[in-house]
């Protein structure tokens, strides 16, 4: 349920300065209403605009002609953002000085209608945005105006990291860091291996290859002594 809760001020410009502090006090914006004289509006038309904002019948009656002769209304429909609206509510327009309408009813409640938004914050334009910072988006001002030095700096394409257009290896000039050499194939300067580094003593050898380990080409260890390491049973 959205508990509905107007208070009628003196002028206009009272009503806009107490919008502006429940704005403050966090009661969002589409939950706020100034209901203000409108030269080509008459009674009638008042009434049925009060009505569609749900505005308590008690209220409307007695707001029509206040409303007519110069004074403004504060609607708003407090839900449960922020926590607490209502009494968020009732405490700023309170202190705002609103007129005295006697035992006339002001509040009333009145189901939650479908909330369509273009966004899930709705009512922030920014999720970590600061109070301040929203003043200032919301009045068109950039936030990186309130910010020295710039934060964003208009700067042509470059091609390196330093000042000048500069590569690294030039710095060190007349020491080059990169090498046009041809492709080696041993890490060993002049090409070598290094079994060729052990010559005449060869690494590798080009016998034939062998079955067994003992020299010789002897068979297997087992069988050399006579010991069968494998058998075959039925």
């Amino acid at each position: 349920m959205t508990k509905v809760i107007t208070r009628l001020y003196s002028e206009e410009k009272r009503a806009h300065s107490v919008a502006d502090k429940l704005r403050w006090e966090g009661i969002p914006q589409r939950a706020i209403r100034v209901v203000a004289a409108n030269g080509d509006e008459d009674a009638e038309t008042l009434k049925a605009r009060l009505h569609k904002m749900d505005v308590h019948p008690d209220a409307v009656t007695a707001y029509v002609d206040h409303i007519g002769a110069g004074k403004a209304a504060v609607v708003v429909h407090a839900t449960h953002k922020p926590l607490g609206a209502a009494k968020i509510t009732r405490r700023t327009m309170d202190a705002g000085s609103p007129v005295d309408l006697g035992g006339v009813e002001q509040e009333q409640f009145v189901p939650d209608g479908p909330s369509h938004a273009p966004s899930i914050l709705d009512t922030h334009p920014r999720f970590l945005t600061s109070r301040i910072d929203v003043v200032r988006i919301r009045t068109g001002q950039p936030v990186s105006n309130g910010i020295f030095p710039k934060t964003i700096l208009k700067s042509g394409p470059r091609n390196s990291a330093i000042r000048g257009g500069r590569h690294m290896s030039r710095m060190f000039w007349p020491m080059p860091l990169l090498k046009k050499n041809r492709k080696a194939s041993s890490a060993m300067r002049g090409g070598r291996y290094m079994s060729r580094a052990f010559w005449p003593m060869p690494l590798l050898s080009r016998k034939e290859r062998s079955l067994s380990v003992i020299p010789g080409g002897a068979l297997p260890l087992s069988r050399a002594l006579g010991w069968p390491t494998v058998s075959n049973r039925d």
